[in-house]
């Protein structure tokens, strides 16, 4: 008995023991699986981003291939299928970067590369598709293009071997899955140096399409009158807004903003309140209001979108603006936003747009942008239409119901404006607008009417 009692006693005295070496056996197993499940996520990721560089590498090759045979083919459809497929692969190309980890590396201008060299044979593919003849400076480019695309890929193939022998990292971490003693520097780093490389030696590309060098350059044209010092800013900005409770706010300019429209930004303040109730941009040459928001709380609607419209033509009216026609509103979050076309007789211009946001708890307009505006306006010369509207009811299919047709300018991807007829049908209980147009008859573009509960839209 006295014996069996003592053993008791030891195994009590060791039971702390055994349970804490317990516990640290269960956190050590518990770290092991977390560990292999964090190891096989990251391996999984790196994989991921090692697909990314290899599909990259593929395309790039496959442009390189593409371009040359688009040189030396002979038969237009064969052609038409090379540039669409130069396309295809380029747009490829541009998800293949976005899906590597690059930090807060900005690849603009290598995105930018392949933007312009898709859409470039894209518009290619469409003239040889509609037996237009390709111009001699046209296949200068794309033979710009296919040398810049053959360095590419050779500097590409060189990272391929960095990363063969596991000597690549990604923002500090391994990128091939072998163990490499001693990491270079980072694969963003070398793309980054890719794209300052393309940003001196890619060539500058004018061309009819949305990434021309000259609609990402465009000079605005509504900018009118001599450059305004500080002091002149802020008296425009007092009176060119909507105050209708007369708050003496006090403004003042917090920097500047360059672009396409260099301007003086300035800020509205209430009395005794730190943060700007009212931010705006106003032009440095000319002293035009850009635009401006009122950042006040909104209350509960009591106008009308009608309200709202009349509302915000009256403010336009009230600060020069006119012969302005509303083309649509979108009502959202106690605001109403209308959107205004310039006229000029009785064409509607499209590209001069002004944006006018009212708040339906008190009529104040709360917002106005006129980027648009000030990018395109100008005085136009516009021709007398080939096509009358009966011509026009010719070419659209018979199955439309027409409500509307009137005589627009709208803007192709280019930029260019294009002198059309805006046919507004339907086609059962879908709504579309179809641009004909008015000189020789092509359909230059359709868009569906989408109708909210927020407003109409076009896609």
């Amino acid at each position: 008995m006295y014996s069996e009692g003592k053993e008791v006693i030891n195994l009590r005295k060791y039971l702390p023991w055994a349970a804490g070496v317990f516990l640290v056996l269960v956190f050590v197993i518990v770290f092991l699986v977390m560990q292999s499940r964090v190891t096989e996520a990251q391996n999984l990721l790196e994989a991921s981003y090692q697909k990314g560089f290899f599909n990259l590498l593929e395309q790039v090759n496959n442009l390189n291939l593409l371009l040359s045979k688009s040189m030396v083919t002979s038969s237009n459809q064969q052609r038409i299928v090379t540039f669409l497929s130069i396309w295809h692969q380029a747009e490829s190309a541009r998800d293949s970067i976005a899906s590597l980890p690059l930090g807060d590396r900005d690849l603009t201008y290598t995105q930018k590369y392949f933007a312009q060299m898709g859409d470039f044979a894209y518009s290619l593919a469409k003239k040889a598709l509609n037996g237009i003849e390709i111009k001699k400076e046209e296949w200068d480019k794309i033979q710009k293009f296919r040398d810049t695309t053959q360095d590419l890929n050779k500097k590409l193939r060189e990272l391929q071997d960095d990363v063969a022998r596991g000597r690549i990292n990604w923002e500090g971490k391994r990128f091939a899955l072998g163990i490499g003693k001693n990491l270079n520097v980072g694969m963003a780093d070398k793309f980054l140096k890719l794209d300052q490389k393309l940003k001196e030696e890619a060539p500058s590309i004018t061309y009819d399409g949305p990434f021309s060098d000259h609609v990402e350059n465009i000079v605005p044209k509504g900018l009118t009158g001599p450059l305004i010092n500080s002091d002149e800013a802020i008296k425009i900005a007092g009176s060119f807004i909507d105050n209708p409770q007369n708050i003496k706010y006090d403004i003042s300019i917090y920097g500047t903003a360059k672009g396409n429209i260099p301007a003086y930004s300035l800020s509205f303040s209430r009395p005794e309140q730190n943060s700007p109730a009212i931010i705006m941009d106003v032009s440095q040459k000319g002293g035009h209001v850009i635009w401006f928001l009122n950042t006040r709380d909104i209350g509960a609607s009591k106008l009308t979108v009608q309200d709202a419209v009349n509302k915000s033509r009256l403010f336009l009216e009230k600060r020069g603006f006119k012969d302005f026609e509303a083309t649509g509103s979108l009502t959202e979050d106690g605001t109403c936003v209308i959107t205004f076309a310039k006229k000029q007789k009785d064409v509607i211009i499209y590209p001069d747009f002004i944006k006018v946001e009212v708040a339906l708890d008190n009529g104040e307009v709360v917002g106005f942008d006129a980027i648009g505006y000030y990018t395109n306006h100008m005085e136009r010369v516009i021709p007398a239409p080939k096509l009358s509207k009966k011509d026009v009811l010719k070419r659209i299919n018979s199955r439309l119901s027409v409500k509307r047709i009137r005589k627009v300018i709208i803007p192709d991807p280019s930029l260019k404006e294009k002198f059309c007829y805006e046919v507004d049908a339907k086609l059962g209980a879908d709504r579309y607008f179809i641009y004909i147009n008015a000189l020789d008859g092509t359909e230059e573009q359709i868009l569906k009417v989408v109708e909210t509960e927020k407003g109409t839209m076009t896609m």
